[in-house]
């Protein structure tokens, strides 16, 4: 092919592709109304409130202003349909980046929401799910007051480097939907500051919320539930004397291996951890092996005791985020979920902590 052909073809190619790029539907964003948040309550009638926080264009180039709407109705669909009554824009919900429920409403049960979620293409699997201690309405409206549309970051940041366990929208359906375990979500509350905080995850049995799991919990949850890069976990000395004396792990790996012994129905965790010390007492010296094994006889009875207890709390509340039952099914052909999960609160799970400390921090 000479040059002249190929500069022919070049500039076909080049034509098709602006003609195609002309013909993508555009939509100019301060022509819409784009919600980043969206809340759900539940009206002393059943209905549904909800609640929703945009950035309204129209008004600052900077889209700096934040602006909120509230309906309530029957369906979310028909909630949509009533805001877009007060809006000079269309309400865009395909850009949704948090979907927040008040907790009576996720006491009460999501499973009409969850459905609704399922038939809409617009939404992303990317997308967080969580629960408010407060109502959706309280919890948006001081949002709204810190001038800022990044709670999605707030809950991503806790994700990376904190406590909280990787999780979307996607994971949460894998969960609610599959069998032998139990969705999870971030949790939210308003601190003493009048500032939205994430505190830990919310479990729920079938589509009610049952639980919530305090930060600490929530440390030792992702320790098994994920191969977590990064967890940082504080560890309180037994010791009275020093009751001030805190240790600092931060988890840099973590690795787990279940046993099923189906002859005596029970259950065994192998955890093993790389973690760095990033704070300790100074009465250790992380160079002398005997501090160092003390150090590690500390972090292991406690995380063993903890995960022991966070193992009590779900099986008594009779929840399975961690998914015992799936971890089961995969190692018993006979399994069935009604006759396990009769058995699950007295199902023995023993937990054996393997722990290498990698290094210590600046701190002392």
């Amino acid at each position: 092919m000479n040059k002249s052909k190929k500069k022919c073809v070049l500039l076909l190619l080049l034509i098709c592709m602006v003609v195609l790029f002309g013909c993508t539907r555009t939509k100019i964003i301060d022509k819409i109304s784009i919600v980043h948040v969206f809340g759900f309550d539940q009206a002393d009638n059943g209905e549904l409130v909800g609640s929703a926080l945009f950035p309204d264009y129209t008004k600052s180039k900077d889209g700096d202003q934040i602006q909120s709407l509230e309906e309530q109705a029957p369906t979310s669909s028909l909630v949509v349909s009533k805001m877009a009554a007060h809006t000079s824009t269309p309400v865009e919900i395909a850009k949704i980046r948090v979907l927040l429920f008040g907790k009576s409403y996720a006491e009460s049960g999501i499973g009409d929401m969850v459905k609704r979620l399922m038939m809409t293409p617009q939404l992303g699997t990317h997308i967080q799910i969580a629960v408010s201690t407060h109502s959706a309405k309280e919890t948006l409206n001081t949002f709204k007051k810190e001038k800022s549309l990044t709670l999605t970051e707030r809950i991503l940041h806790n994700m990376q480097g904190q406590t909280l366990p990787n999780m979307n929208l996607h994971v949460f359906l894998n969960h609610f939907y599959g069998e032998g375990l139990d969705a999870y979500v971030p949790m939210l509350t308003i601190d003493k500051k009048g500032t939205v905080i994430v505190e830990g995850i919310g479990v729920f049995k079938d589509d009610k919320f049952k639980l919530h799991l305090n930060p600490k919990q929530t440390a030792l949850f992702s320790f098994i539930k994920d191969n977590r890069p990064i967890t940082t976990f504080e560890i309180d000395p037994e010791d009275k004397k020093h009751q001030r004396d805190i240790i600092i792990v931060k988890s840099n790996r973590s690795k787990k291996k279940w046993d099923w012994n189906q002859e005596k129905e029970e259950l065994h965790l192998h955890l093993q951890l790389a973690v760095s010390l990033t704070q300790y007492p100074d009465r250790y010296n992380v160079d002398n092996p005997e501090d160092i094994r003390k150090i590690k006889e500390m972090i292991v009875g406690k995380i063993e005791k903890g995960i022991e207890d966070l193992l009590a709390t779900l099986k008594e509340k009779e929840v399975d985020p961690i998914g015992i039952g799936n971890i089961v099914r995969s190692k018993d052909k006979t399994w069935e979920e009604e006759s396990f999960y009769k058995q699950y609160p007295t199902l023995p799970i023993h937990v054996d902590v393997n722990l290498e400390i990698l290094h210590s921090g600046l701190e002392g």
